[in-house]
C-alpha cells in the first residue's frame, strides 16, 4: 500500500471553478463528486462543513490526488503571509511546456528555473484559482542525499508539502518525531518568498527538509510574519499521509495536537499546519 503523501485537500469558495481550471490546464480529471461526510469533516477539523460539496481530482494514472471542498465563506489570499501550509510541490514531466501554457485563473509567479540546490531540479511557482500556491517541479536526475521521484506524466502528484513556521527547529522536531527521520537543515534562497516580502532575491531563509516514505518530504521554511486573522482561508488546507505508526504521547511532546477520529488521527502542527493520518 502506498505510503507518504496520499492526497491534498483544498478549500475553495467556488468548487466548479477550481475543477474546471485543473481539468483544462493541469491534466487532472474529476473522478468523483459528492458531499463531505461527517466522519471526514471531523478528521479534517472542519465539522461545520459536513455536507459541503466536494470533488476528487485524479491524475492520468487514475490516482485521486486532490480533494476540493467548497466553502463560499472562505477568504482567498496569498499563503505567503500566514504560517502553516505554504505550497504543494507537485511532480511534473515538463515544467517549461506546462508553465508556458498556463492562463488565468492560474498565475505564474516565477518562471521555470533551476533550483539553487541542483540543476537537476527545475520548478515554477504558480498561484491557483483559490489562492493555493503550487511549486510545479520537474526532477531530471537524482540529487543525493534526497530520494526523489520522476515522471513522464504532465502532472503526477504532490510529493512535498511546504510550510512556513516562526521556528524551524521546533517544527523540524515535530516532523522528525512524526516521520522517524531527522532530515537536514540549511539556509537557501526562496525566490517566491523574497519577492512576496520585498527582499533582495539573494536573501536566504532557514530551511529544513524531512523525508518520509514514498519518495515524499516536508519542507519547513522559517519566516517572520505578523499574526494572521483567525478566519478560514481558501487554498491548501491539509495533507493526507499514510505512515508507519507513531506514538501519540511522543507526538504531543514534540508539539503536535492529536485528535483520534475512528481509525484515523487528525494532527495540528506547531505552525498550524493540518495533517490527516490515514489507516493502513
Amino acid at each position: 500500500m502506498k505510503q507518504g503523501i496520499i492526497h491534498a485537500t483544498l478549500i475553495a469558495p467556488d468548487l466548479q471553478q477550481v475543477c474546471k481550471a485543473y481539468v483544462a490546464q493541469l491534466d487532472l480529471q474529476v473522478q468523483q463528486q459528492g458531499a463531505l461526510g461527517a466522519d471526514d469533516a471531523a478528521a479534517l477539523d472542519l465539522h461545520d462543513l459536513a455536507g459541503a460539496p466536494l470533488a476528487w481530482l485524479a491524475n492520468s494514472a487514475g490516482e485521486p490526488v486532490l480533494r476540493v471542498i467548497e466553502d463560499p465563506a472562505a477568504v482567498v489570499g496569498e499563503p505567503m503571509y500566514r504560517h502553516g501550509w505554504l505550497s504543494l510541490e507537485v511532480l511534473v514531466g515538463d515544467i517549461d511546456t506546462l508553465a508556458a501554457a498556463l492562463q488565468p485563473p492560474f498565475k505564474v509567479l516565477g518562471a521555470a528555473a533551476n533550483l539553487e540546490l541542483s540543476d537537476a531540479i527545475r520548478a515554477a511557482q504558480v498561484l491557483g484559482p483559490c489562492g493555493e500556491l503550487l511549486y510545479l517541479t520537474q526532477i531530471k536526475a537524482q540529487v543525493p542525499p534526497f530520494d526523489l521521484p520522476t515522471t513522464d506524466a504532465t502532472v503526477a502528484n504532490t510529493f512535498i508539502g511546504v510550510m512556513t513556521t516562526p521556528d524551524r527547529d521546533a517544527s523540524q522536531r515535530a516532523w522528525s518525531t512524526l516521520l522517524g527521520a531527522k532530515g537536514w537543515a540549511f539556509d537557501t534562497k526562496i525566490t517566491v518568498l523574497n519577492r512576496a516580502y520585498g527582499q533582495a532575491l539573494e536573501g536566504r531563509f532557514p530551511v529544513a527538509v524531512v523525508p518520509m516514505p514514498g519518495q515524499c518530504m516536508v519542507e519547513i521554511d522559517q519566516v517572520e510574519l505578523p499574526a494572521a486573522a483567525k478566519v478560514r482561508h481558501a487554498g491548501q488546507y491539509s495533507l493526507a499521509l499514510r505512515l508507519p505508526a507513531a506514538d501519540d504521547v511522543l507526538l504531543r511532546e514534540a508539539g503536535w495536537q492529536v485528535c483520534a477520529v475512528g481509525e484515523r488521527r487528525s494532527l495540528r502542527g506547531p505552525a498550524g499546519e493540518h495533517v490527516e493520518l490515514l489507516a493502513g
